[in-house]
């Protein structure tokens, strides 16, 4: 199961690097990615992203830390499949309109920080 860490540490990886070097570009192309699947196809690929991430935790040099990152896309997907008070509506307006581009390069910066360490312990 450590192809599954490799494959999204390396999503995470690139969509860091972009976020980084490219923000408008990323930020037009997330809208784009948002607005085309909707929220429960996004809330069921995290779900999903989540239960491989538990699965294939075992496989790795710190399973614990990647066993809470499991945890943490299963309750993101699950909150945006159950959508509690719009919380997924008022999660894109402020992550799509209300978030300076100095903010989105530092999710960049955690994304490119947290695929290069899933990458390197899996």
């Amino acid at each position: 199961m450590e192809w599954v860490i490799w494959l999204i540490s390396l999503i995470w990886i690139v969509w860091g690097s972009f976020a980084i070097l490219y923000t408008a570009q990323t930020r037009q192309a997330a809208e784009r990615i948002m607005a085309q699947a909707g929220r429960i196809p996004l809330g069921a690929v995290a779900a999903v992203v989540g239960i491989l991430l538990i699965v294939s935790s075992r496989s790795s040099l710190q399973a614990g830390f990647i066993f809470a990152l499991g945890l943490l896309a299963l309750v993101k997907g699950a909150v945006f499949l159950w959508n509690p008070k719009a919380v997924y509506d008022r999660l894109i307006k402020w992550y799509l309109e209300e978030t300076s581009d100095q903010t989105l390069r530092f999710f960049g910066i955690v994304a490119l920080i947290l695929g290069t360490a899933l990458f390197s312990w899996a």
